[in-house]
């Protein structure tokens, strides 16, 4: 089969860009570099690119076309899996159009030799304004002048010969013409194109042949191994039916086997229910026998309740007894236990009273030296806090309601023992008060008690003053207010 391979001269990939134009042209090696994970196509990161294979002669004319698809991952190289053979599908593609030196081989979406490749590829634009074949041929000079792509020099003759077809001939000197030595290689090369586009017919013929060949014997191939299937199918059906019939007779013989078991135990109870009706018999006389004896049996039992009844009389009478003389025993027990026992407790109790007395005597003790030891501590406190004020320090807090408050030397004790009694003070108010309404101060919400342990939580406008805060109206909403309170409000607000 004849192989356009031995006419090529270059290949070469075109890419389109969004607005339908060819924007990169590169050679077949840089671009199988590129499939190939050595050097990625950043600027295609992510993209579907529209692209074109190309095959061109020594002319610089396209012999054939590819028109594929190829997706980009986000480093620039094809997406996994992507393995189209590209001058494979162009040796056994179709006839395209004529662009100059006859059809093209072209292999596009709907012209697939290949069939499992054709949904990667594309169709051709064949409208005047932007036909693909005519932007190929547009773009294809500068690209193979820029990729260092030039013409043989056979092609260059041949394509001057056909430019320039007077230069043919040459006369004698008697005006006779003669074939040149160009003309004789324009039409060595007419016979070799010739002979090139009828080997290229019989190739064709040739792969159509044994791709409807191989088409057939793939249905013969798929239909055997259906019939295969289903005689394999149908085989193990067989096998199963005739594992069920030898399961049926074997449950056939075990379910005789049973009835001859059951037939014998009939036969069997029957004899066994005839040894029982005799063995009745002899158990009604014998049940007969009993109840004669019984009754006289009954005749002694009768005194022997007697007897019983006799010794519980006296059994209950000595238990009687014993219990009084049991009962008289543990009085007398207890009454000398109760009189020891008070002994020592009155010892224990005079003991007692003396350790209180110690323990009073030594509180007493403990008391004193403490009120010596901070009376002796507030001194020296004091003497050192009166330098500090002779230097001109002061001693300042920070309390809500207040402020920055200034403690002078000789309240500081007073504050130490009591901070808030001291701020509730100086805001002229109780220190209960201004506890009630520093919780406000912190969390100014409604404190109305709604049951189960819980309050009402609303958020209230915060009272900034103590002396301005009152309990029950302040920490209430209008909700839980009296009607008269919330009038008040109102108007303080408007």
């Amino acid at each position: 089969m004849f192989s356009m391979t031995s006419s090529i001269h270059a290949e070469l990939i075109s890419f389109w860009s969004e607005e339908g134009s060819i924007e990169k042209t590169m050679l077949y090696d840089d671009f199988d570099a590129v499939v190939t994970g050595m050097a990625p196509l950043a600027q295609y990161a992510k993209q579907k690119k529209y692209a074109a294979y190309m095959q061109i002669d020594d002319g610089l004319d396209i012999k054939g076309v590819v028109l594929f698809t190829i997706l980009f991952d986000k480093s620039g190289y094809p997406e996994n899996g992507w393995n189209i053979p590209l001058d494979s599908l162009l040796e056994v593609a179709g006839f395209g159009p004529d662009l100059g030196k006859g059809p093209i081989r072209l292999s596009c979406r709907s012209q697939c030799a290949i069939s499992w490749h054709a949904p990667r590829l594309w169709n051709p634009v064949m409208d005047s304004a932007d036909n693909t074949f005519v932007q190929l041929q547009k773009a294809l000079p500068d690209a193979c002048s820029r990729l260092g792509i030039r013409p043989s020099k056979v092609a260059a003759v041949a394509a001057a010969a056909r430019k320039n077809p007077s230069t043919s001939l040459s006369f004698t000197a008697t005006g006779i013409p003669v074939l040149t030595d160009a003309a004789l290689q324009a039409a060595s090369y007419n016979q070799s194109q010739k002979l090139q586009e009828l080997e290229q017919k019989i190739q064709d013929l040739t792969l159509r042949l044994q791709a409807t060949v191989a088409e057939k014997e793939e249905q013969i191939n798929l239909q055997s191994y259906v019939h295969q299937q289903q005689l394999d199918i149908l085989q193990t059906q067989n096998m199963k039916l005739v594992e069920q019939n030898k399961n049926l007779k074997n449950q056939q013989s075990t379910q005789q086997e049973r009835l001859d078991a059951l037939n014998s135990q009939v036969s069997s109870l029957s004899g066994i229910e005839d040894s029982l009706r005799q063995e009745r018999a002899i158990h009604q006389k014998q049940l007969q026998e009993l109840q004669l004896a019984l009754s006289a049996a009954g005749e002694q039992k009768n005194e022997i309740a007697t007897l019983l009844t006799n010794k519980d009389e006296e059994y209950q009478t000595r238990i009687s007894r014993l219990k009084q003389e049991h009962l008289l025993s543990l009085d007398k027990r207890l009454e000398e236990e109760a009189s020891r026992y008070l002994l020592s407790l009155k010892s224990l109790n005079a003991e007692i009273d003396e350790l209180k007395e110690t323990i009073t005597q030594l509180e007493q003790q403990l008391e004193q030296e403490k009120q010596t030891h901070n009376q002796e501590q507030e001194a020296s406190a004091d003497d050192f806090l009166v330098k500090l004020e002779s230097l001109g320090m002061n001693f300042v807090v920070y309390h809500a309601g207040v402020g920055n408050l200034s403690v002078p030397v000789v309240d500081l004790v007073i504050y130490l023992q009591n901070p808030t009694a001291y701020v509730a003070q100086k805001c002229l108010v109780t220190e209960t008060h201004y506890r009630q309404w520093l919780q406000h101060y912190e969390s100014p919400r409604c404190t109305a008690p709604i049951g189960e342990g819980q309050c009402c939580n609303a958020r209230l406008i915060r009272t900034d003053s103590p002396s301005r805060f009152v309990v029950g109206q302040s920490d209430r909403c209008a909700r839980h207010q009296g009607a008269d309170t919330a009038i008040i409000n109102v108007l303080k607000f408007n």
